[in-house]
């Protein structure tokens, strides 16, 4: 009788274990510690922005949970070919990074809604450098100051360009105001925030150099479905298709960018 009472208790829970519905992971992604506004950067020790803004509304849409780890980009990039993190946000695509990450379908086109952003960079000069004849990378008065570890320092050089490549974006701003550097190229926002900071007359030359879409992308050995990958950049897509939400997320995310001006921010100014 006991046993038989044993049994029927062990079949019991063994349906309640196989019928609860089970907890789903949270999918861990890494970003870049870069100030990159107004898509992502450091407030208060955590990375807000568009970027985060939009994923924070698509996961919530699919009912998934994410963990953002804020790392350097080079590491961030590094972790996520190894297996150790799910994606990585906020990259460019390039062939060679599609052999590493996972990308949409579409991301070799020009402006792809399943991107996080449109990102447009720009090249800035001391007033006292003649100004470039054309907007094109052959143009660019050298030295060229570039990030390192981004998509724009290999860029430059691949063009024959002799660039100056650094780690922090204030310093390129510092090597222009010196004359160590005769152009940098740099997101928008940034090289609008800097120059308006400057005690030296920069000049930010329009249009921009370029634009180009940041992904979501997913390592490729990450354990992400290819289907789950394909719904989440549907989410994506769809949060920024609506005009509606997207100029909320923009407002929140310009209020909360505004107070990182000040030069007692508690924001990250690479």
């Amino acid at each position: 009788m006991k046993k038989t009472m044993r049994v029927a208790a062990i079949m019991v829970v063994s349906a309640l274990l196989q019928t609860a519905p089970v907890k789903a992971a949270s999918i861990r992604l890494c970003n870049s510690t870069e100030f990159w506004p107004p898509y992502s950067f450091l407030k208060d020790g955590k990375l807000v922005g568009e970027h985060t803004a939009i994923l924070d509304a698509a996961f919530s849409d699919l009912k998934l949970r994410y963990i953002q780890l804020a790392l350097p980009w080079k590491r961030c990039q590094d972790r996520v070919a190894a297996g150790e993190l799910a994606g990585i946000i906020g990259i460019s695509y390039t062939e060679e990074r599609n052999r590493l990450y996972h990308f949409p379908a579409d991301a070799r086109e020009k402006a792809p809604l399943d991107a996080l952003s449109q990102l447009e960079f720009v090249i800035v000069t001391h007033a006292n450098t003649p100004a470039p004849e054309s907007i094109s990378i052959e143009a660019l008065p050298e030295p060229v100051g570039a990030l390192l570890g981004y998509r724009l320092a290999n860029t430059v050089r691949s063009a024959g360009k002799h660039a100056q490549v650094v780690a922090q974006q204030s310093s390129l701003f510092q090597m222009l105001e010196r004359s160590r550097i005769a152009s940098a190229v740099v997101l928008r926002g940034t090289a609008q925030y800097y120059v308006s900071q400057s005690n030296e007359q920069l000049v930010i030359h329009e249009p921009a150099l370029w634009s180009t879409p940041h992904f979501l992308a997913f390592g490729r050995t990450s354990d992400i479905k290819a289907s789950q990958m394909a719904k989440i950049w549907a989410a994506v897509e769809a949060v920024r298709s609506d005009d509606a939400r997207m100029a909320v997320i923009r407002r929140k995310v310009n209020e909360t960018l505004a107070p990182c001006f000040a030069t007692d921010s508690a924001c990250r100014h690479n």
